[in-house]
């Protein structure tokens, strides 16, 4: 028998502007339910989506990336006449999810790497600034929080600036399908904006493959696709696959992170002083901001075997829904959890995920946020008396 509670789980729609009241609540009440609008067990206290996380051989993340509702059938013919959709290091488990995440462990997480990137990014954000200074107002979401990780990623990946629009419109597209509640028209226009960006990166990794430049996709090409002739159909689908998801992750997510940020702190100007006076706080208040609006808030996996969580049971093939969201305001784990304080002694979080799936970008992620911060309140130190910050990210 399904619960009250369980029933009014919604979202997309009651529950996705601001979710925190019924997580809260059900996590005094019924932890773990079953949802019937999204088919799947949800887990909402820290514990709980921990033990999800770190037994992946018992919850598989072949269906990490399901969509919260089902997509419709024109929008599913778009994408399947697009690209074929094999597993990325996403959506796959043990030894393809090892081979398939070892070339982003390399680029990303070689000693130096992240941190060298750093003057960059600072150039890139003073740049922006520069941009609207002086002009007395601006829509930091629009013209500070999105641009920066985009700008950041296509130079880490190799994108050409001519090309960022595609790139843009087709990586956000594809977060939206099945994570927002579209009309069918919108759908199938984001399907076809997201095969558009797959088919520029195909052309870009039968460029990279014949002449590599040391950019995320030239090793990713090379990594994934032995030989040395031309890609097969095989090989092409993986790479394209792995890079299209992997960028959009890459600038989607710090843009809700940043815009997250700035919408916080410019309901806490006493906060932001703090900063601008202290910039040493940055860095713990970056995990603040993390823990507080987690800009991935739900993630799938798929029981292997029967399971119990939280005393519930859970039938082997169920879907399970781990609400970082959630567990990311425990208050069995966080004291005062619903509290924003950029001086608290950061602690773990699931913003980045746990396991063996923890977030490969999660240091380049922090570095820009950081980045953008100390830039801002160097520049704009009475920001949030200023303007209104609109949020970048949905729940």
């Amino acid at each position: 028998m399904v619960s009250e509670l369980a029933e009014s789980y919604d979202p997309l729609g009651a529950h996705a502007e601001d979710p925190y009241p019924f997580y809260a609540e059900a996590r005094r009440r019924e932890p773990v339910f079953y949802s019937p609008r999204i088919d799947a067990w949800v887990v909402t206290r820290f514990g709980d989506v921990e033990a999800v996380l770190k037994d992946w051989t018992g919850f598989s993340s072949v269906n990490s990336l399901r969509p919260l509702r089902p997509l419709h059938p024109a929008t599913l013919t778009v994408l399947v006449e697009g690209f074929p959709q094999p597993p990325d290091h996403v959506t796959s488990d043990g030894e393809v999810h090892r081979r398939l995440r070892l070339p982003y462990t390399r680029h990303l997480t070689a000693p130096g790497r992240v941190k060298g990137l750093e003057p960059e990014v600072r150039a890139r954000a003073e740049a922006l600034v520069d941009g609207f200074a002086g002009a007395g107002g601006a829509d930091l979401v629009t013209r500070f929080a999105k641009p920066l990780p985009l700008r950041t990623a296509a130079a880490m990946f190799g994108f050409a600036p001519d090309d960022l629009p595609i790139v843009r419109d087709g990586s956000e597209s594809s977060f939206r399908l099945g994570s927002a509640d579209l009309t069918e028209a919108d759908e199938v226009a984001a399907a076809q904006e997201f095969v558009a960006f797959k088919r520029l990166v195909a052309r870009y990794a039968h460029r990279r493959r014949t002449a590599p430049n040391g950019d995320l996709i030239s090793d990713v090409t090379a990594a994934l696709a032995d030989g040395d002739g031309p890609l097969t159909a095989a090989q092409e689908a993986e790479v394209v696959t792995t890079i299209s998801n992997t960028f959009g992750a890459a600038h989607i997510t710090t843009a809700a992170l940043i815009g997250s940020a700035l919408r916080l702190l410019a309901g806490h100007p006493e906060q932001w002083g703090s900063l601008a006076h202290r910039p040493e706080l940055i860095a713990g208040a970056i995990e603040e901001v993390l823990r507080f609006e987690t800009p991935i808030p739900t993630m799938f996996r798929r029981a292997t075997r029967p399971a119990t969580i939280a005393g519930v049971g859970i039938p082997q093939g169920a879907d399970v829904l781990v609400v970082f969201a959630s567990a990311n305001r425990d208050e069995e784990r966080y004291p005062d959890a619903g509290r924003f304080d950029v001086t608290r002694r950061p602690v773990r979080h699931f913003a980045f995920g746990a396991g063996v799936h923890t977030c490969v970008g999660a240091a380049a992620a922090r570095s820009q946020a950081r980045v953008a911060l100390q830039v801002l309140t160097e520049r704009l130190p009475g920001l949030s008396t200023v303007m209104p910050i609109r949020s970048s990210g949905s729940n």
